[in-house]
């Protein structure tokens, strides 16, 4: 019975290969498609754990503040990461460490599966945490590599719709597998599709340009000043991070708030579902509109938005209008992910794209971890209601920030 299994996976290994390799000798498959696809089983199995963390975490710690200063750590060691990790980047090749990534992390989400230490628990979480920001660096590099300047808002626009259609249908898959079969076996799935990316990735073939590094450049503390010397680059690394203070409340926060309101993992699963689905409809179109509009005037409106529908969040009392508004504020967040990201590539020095651009991610991490201890905060002091008031005056000083940045578009760049 195992050797017919194992036949049988072959025999499919071997059929999606020879489609890959169709495709791509037909042309249906250019390598940004081809990247899109790949993001998208790899965002798949990053949103299959994300929507079940928040509950894992909290029958170890029976806390929200512990579940949010977990997160925490988990992001702060991604944000050490991104800037320590830049001579190994530098000079290493990018498609290669790409697929190790894959491999390595599918392995630590098997482990996952069947830990039942919270201490063992937390020790893969900063392993993942590590390989998650050589995940992100190397992806990002290697559609920069495969996009020609005068395409590369739009390409980002690609990729983050295909990266967004995964977190959708993630949390529906989860809730349906997580009160089945528990939560272990959402694990293994995740590790499944990392798994799929690893084989899609090598099967089509896409790589990255090679650089030659002539001399590495291990000093953090000069690259930090060097990034930071840039008065544009500061207010991209700004704007960027709102996206994942937004992201950490929502995935964190109100999954454990729903739950709180007896509405059970299901409900978890809708909203998450629904928070995805305006930046997956809306994205690639306000990457498009941004180049037109020249950017900033995207980045304004985009934080106005969320800052607006978060103050009137905190006077709303049903749950269910709570919920509805957090879903539009998703509105405001596709005005912000891909095009910010394209900002970025259009103000970066081109020769200093792998320096720059992993500082730039660890925008991800500072504002994650902002975000997370921000909230984790003021529940601890006040109560999980005043975290909309206080967030909305955060986003409306992005808002402000936006509209003093620099426009530009891939004529001027």
């Amino acid at each position: 019975m195992h050797v017919l299994s194992w036949r049988k996976l072959f025999k499919y290994s071997c059929l999606l290969h020879c489609m890959f390799s169709f495709a791509k000798r037909k042309k249906f498959l250019s390598p940004i498609r081809g990247l899109g696809f790949i993001i998208f089983l790899s965002a798949l199995g990053m949103s299959l754990t994300e929507t079940i963390w928040s509950v894992y975490l909290f029958q170890y710690t029976q806390s929200d503040v512990f579940v949010g200063l977990i997160s925490s750590l988990f992001t702060a060691v991604s944000l050490l990461s991104f800037v320590l990790l830049i001579p190994f980047l530098e000079k290493n090749d990018s498609s290669r460490l790409y697929m190790w990534t894959l491999f390595l992390m599918g392995i630590c989400y098997i482990l996952f599966a069947v830990t039942r230490s919270l201490w063992v628990l937390v020790l893969i979480g900063i392993i993942l945490s590590i390989l998650g920001v050589i995940r992100i660096d190397t992806y990002g590099i290697i559609v920069s590599d495969n996009s020609r300047k005068k395409d590369l808002a739009k390409n980002e626009g690609i990729v983050y719709t295909t990266s967004n259609i995964g977190w959708l249908v993630g949390p529906l898959i989860a809730s349906f597998f997580a009160e089945r079969y528990g939560i272990p076996i959402i694990f293994l799935l995740s590790s499944f599709f990392f798994f799929l990316t690893l084989f899609s990735y090598r099967f089509l073939c896409i790589g990255s340009k090679k650089r030659i590094v002539k001399k590495v450049d291990g000093g953090f503390f000069r690259n930090i000043k060097d990034f930071f010397s840039h008065k544009e680059l500061v207010k991209t690394y700004i704007i960027s991070g709102a996206p994942s203070v937004w992201w950490s409340f929502v995935f964190v926060y109100v999954p454990l708030y729903i739950i709180q309101q007896g509405m059970g993992l299901q409900w978890v699963a809708y909203f998450l579902f629904a928070a995805i689905l305006p930046v997956l409809s809306l994205e690639y179109y306000f990457n498009t509109l941004a180049e037109k509009i020249h950017y900033k005037r995207l980045f304004g409106t985009g934080n106005i938005l969320l800052a607006s529908l978060l103050l009137l969040s905190f006077f709303v009392q049903n749950v269910y209008f709570l919920l509805f508004l957090i879903v539009c504020g998703s509105i405001g967040i596709a005005m912000l992910e891909a095009s910010s990201e394209a900002y970025f590539f259009l103000t970066a020095p081109k020769k200093r794209i792998e320096k720059y651009y992993s500082i730039y991610n660890t925008t991800l991490d500072v504002f994650g971890i902002a975000g997370k201890l921000f909230v984790a905060g003021i529940i601890a002091v006040l109560s999980f209601t005043y975290s909309f008031l206080l967030l909305a005056i955060l986003f409306f000083a992005f808002a402000w920030i936006a509209f003093s940045m620099k426009e530009v578009s891939k004529q001027k760049s």
